[in-house]
């Protein structure tokens, strides 16, 4: 066997775990440990397209679309995943974002529902189930949503939205010192804020505080108006 051969041959190998045939767990593995988002999708959709039964990889690619913002692949993704695994509490929660960020409420509100009867405490599901019966203008239950979300321990950034949810509650209805200190547990309660903001808030005297109150309704108003930042957590939060 000559060189060429041989180069050739081991060339082939190297190509071996990409091409893999027709085998859709091998087309999974490749989406789960894959680092672009479309390469990802592509094998999740292999792999379904070959296996139409392999739940987990609906599961996968329906995340993938949730952070594309394809909330329709994501709603259909999840339903499927639902059919295979119907005691998901996680799975219905992702639904319910789905249909939360479509603007569609009813369905939101039935899917956070099912996720708090899977896991009573599940502070997400009641934070963003919260934020829904808001904007059909159910506020007493979303009032109580939100005070729930806001009593159990758990995701913080959920927490974070359940107090910019109450705080348009109370705004709403004129409390403006309420929905302003509500602002304030947001920012506090949210990893995502700026260390400047945290220790401003912490360490700020009442005397301060007053002084800017209404820099407070300002931000409160930009937070009416740019609404929530629904991100499922990392893993670990």
């Amino acid at each position: 066997m000559n060189k060429t051969t041989i180069f050739l041959l081991a060339l082939m190998l190297l190509f071996v775990p990409i091409v893999h045939g027709e085998n859709a767990m091998d087309y999974y593995d490749l989406g789960v440990k894959g680092s672009s988002t479309r390469k990802k999708i592509e094998y999740f959709t292999k792999a379904l397209e070959l296996n139409p039964n392999l739940a987990e990889a609906y599961e996968k690619r329906g995340l993938l679309y949730y952070f594309q913002e394809k909330y329709d692949k994501v709603i259909e993704d999840y339903n499927k995943y639902l059919d295979f695994e119907p005691a998901k509490a996680e799975a219905y929660w992702m639904l319910g974002m789905g249909y939360l960020k479509s603007e569609n409420y009813e369905p939101a509100i039935s899917n956070f529902s099912n996720a708090i009867r899977l896991e009573p405490d599940n502070l997400k599901s009641y934070a963003y189930r919260a934020e829904a019966y808001r904007l059909i203008g159910q506020d007493e239950k979303a009032f109580l949503d939100a005070n729930k979300a806001i009593e159990l321990r758990g995701d913080l950034r959920a927490k974070s939205d359940a107090y910019r949810t109450r705080a348009k509650l109370y705004w709403k209805i004129g409390r403006n010192e309420l929905a302003a200190a509500d602002v304030k547990s947001s920012w506090q309660t949210d990893p995502r804020v700026p260390r400047f903001w945290t220790y401003f808030l912490n360490y700020a005297s009442p005397e301060e505080l007053r002084s800017v109150a209404p820099f407070f309704l300002i931000a409160l108003v930009f937070v009416l108006i740019f609404g929530l930042k629904m991100k499922p957590p990392r893993k670990g939060d």
